[in-house]
């Protein structure tokens, strides 16, 4: 007779993540997660004593995969605009995380994102750096810059638009320079930036 298989707590979590991308958070139960690891539901509620505590790891496990997504980028250090290209990436590439990120009654993800803190401490640092902005106003920058690519995302995600990675490009960059040059005529951000925005003194990543 066959060994068992026997389960972790790692395999729980890779396989509830892999059907929430398929289904969503409501197309999680014990049953699916079950034949998705190809077991009984006893070595899952051996390891876990609800499906609730399950879905708190998962959570978690959601917000890293979004952290890891957004900080990717093309250059040898991060660039803020790589952040919004790549949240309107991952809203079509991993449709039903960004739905439960930022259109679900999950908000904490949202929140930490919007607000520039717990995780998302490291966008801050890119805006900070690129632009000199306090925390105070580089929370309102991302905020305004947020709501013009999270409608873009949406847009992407339910297949209203269809945008090219050039035309995302170009979007990001107007709304950009433009929020950069209306910091610079309040004095919060010097002019410097703005000339380098324009300039893209940024070095690419070499590949390898």
């Amino acid at each position: 007779m066959p060994a068992k298989r026997k389960i972790y707590k790692e395999d729980i979590i890779n396989a509830s993540l892999n059907i929430i991308r398929e289904k969503g958070m409501d197309g999680l139960n014990a049953r699916k997660l079950a034949k998705k690891l190809g077991c009984s539901t006893q070595p899952i509620f051996y390891i876990y004593s609800s499906m609730d505590d399950i879905k708190k790891d998962v959570l978690k496990e959601v917000a890293k995969v979004f952290d890891n997504a957004m900080m990717d980028s093309n250059y040898d250090r991060p660039v803020y605009k790589d952040i919004g290209r790549n949240y309107i990436k991952f809203a079509q590439n991993e449709p039903e995380i960004f739905r439960l990120l930022f259109n679900s009654d999950y908000r904490e993800g949202a929140i930490d994102f919007i607000k520039l803190t717990g995780s998302s401490k490291p966008i801050f640092e890119t805006i900070s750096k690129q632009t000199g902005l306090s925390k105070k106003e580089a929370e309102k920058f991302h905020l305004k810059m947020w709501l013009y690519v999270n409608g873009i995302a949406n847009l992407v995600l339910n297949n209203t638009c269809n945008f090219t990675n050039d035309e995302i490009d170009e979007l990001l960059r107007e709304q950009y320079i433009s929020m950069v040059l209306l910091e610079v005529d309040r004095g919060n951000i010097k002019k410097e930036v703005l000339e380098n925005v324009k300039n893209k003194k940024i070095k690419k990543k070499i590949k390898m």
